[in-house]
Formats: C-alpha cells, sequence, structure tokens
C-alpha cells in the first residue's frame, strides 16, 4: 500500500512536470493512455518504425543484466545445495 502512495504521488508530480514541459501533445496522450494498467485495445501497429541502433543497442544492454542473473543465481544455489557455498540466511 506504501508503494502504491508513493508510485501515485510521483505520477501525479512528472504527469505536471511534464504538461508544462511538452504542452498540449502530452495532454493528448494523457487522455489516450491509460496510466498503468495498460489497455491492450488500444494498441496500433506502425507499417514502419525508425529506431537508433545506439539507443537500442543500450536498452538491449540494459535487459541482458537480468537475463545474465539467472544462470549466477543458480550457480549460487547450486552450490548452496551441494554445501560448496555457505547458507547465511533462508528467504523462504
Amino acid at each position: 500500500v506504501l508503494c502504491a502512495a508513493a508510485f501515485h504521488i510521483v505520477t501525479l508530480r512528472e504527469e505536471r512536470h511534464l504538461a508544462t514541459v511538452l504542452g498540449a501533445p502530452y495532454k493528448d496522450y494523457v487522455a489516450r493512455v491509460p496510466r498503468f494498467f495498460p489497455n491492450p485495445r488500444l494498441y496500433r501497429d506502425q507499417a514502419e518504425v525508425t529506431f537508433t541502433p545506439r539507443i537500442f543497442n543500450h536498452t538491449l544492454r540494459d535487459g541482458l543484466v537480468f537475463l545474465v542473473s539467472i544462470p549466477f543465481f543458480e550457480l549460487i544455489e547450486s552450490g548452496q545445495e551441494s554445501g560448496v557455498i555457505p547458507v547465511l540466511f533462508w528467504l523462504y
């Protein structure tokens, strides 16, 4: 509940800031797009998409951090189960 309240406050502040910086196009966007839960019926596909490879690669690297962490944590778990790595505390 605390996180939801904090998220709501931050969202309202960001919306105010973006409305002053971006003006009418942002206000039109806010009127069409849900704030938190996506609405799949609003999705419109584009015939062609243009993007900057540098930004795409940066985003890809950001996401790969999470994928690379999976084998790392599996290795730790395997080491703990075999007794090679000590278990400091249990979460579940």
